[in-house]
């Protein structure tokens, strides 16, 4: 790719970031809907604990819906690493803070976080779109 197609793939993939947080954190679930690869893999400690896979923009929804639903929350991202596999893959690697608030079950969905998020996009009709969310938590604060 082309410096400048490279620079713009990397904003786009930033813009697209933002509204995914955007999304959880208004309760727009068809922003966030919109952000999400049809084959969208989530991969979180708590998951994994549970041995729960989360596969689909359905089941994204559905514990997106589940877990934010009717509770405040914050996600900010921070200093992206983000690199062009091809024209139309991608990873990034995000600082990411987040709150949630107090309607949330302790130990399980930590209320002030923070850790990085490895992401995977796709270019899907020209559109960038995430493709998987894997979180790897640093620290909580309860």
């Amino acid at each position: 790719m082309e410096m400048l197609d490279r620079l713009f793939a990397i904003e786009e993939i930033k813009q697209l970031r933002a509204r995914y947080c955007r999304g959880i954190d208004t309760k727009d679930w068809d922003l966030l809907a919109s952000t999400l690869a049809p084959d969208v893999e989530l991969d979180l400690p708590s998951l994994r604990a549970g041995g729960r896979e989360v596969r689909g923009t359905a089941a994204f929804l559905t514990l997106v819906k589940e877990w934010f639903g009717s509770a405040p929350s914050l996600h900010a991202n921070h200093l992206p690493e983000i690199a062009l596999l091809s024209p139309d893959r991608a990873t990034g690697i995000w600082a990411q803070e987040h709150y949630l608030g107090p309607l949330y079950e302790a130990g399980v969905h930590h209320g002030h976080g923070y850790g990085y998020s490895h992401d995977e996009y796709a270019r899907i009709e020209g559109e960038w779109k995430v493709a998987k969310v894997r979180l790897e938590p640093l620290f909580t604060i309860e």
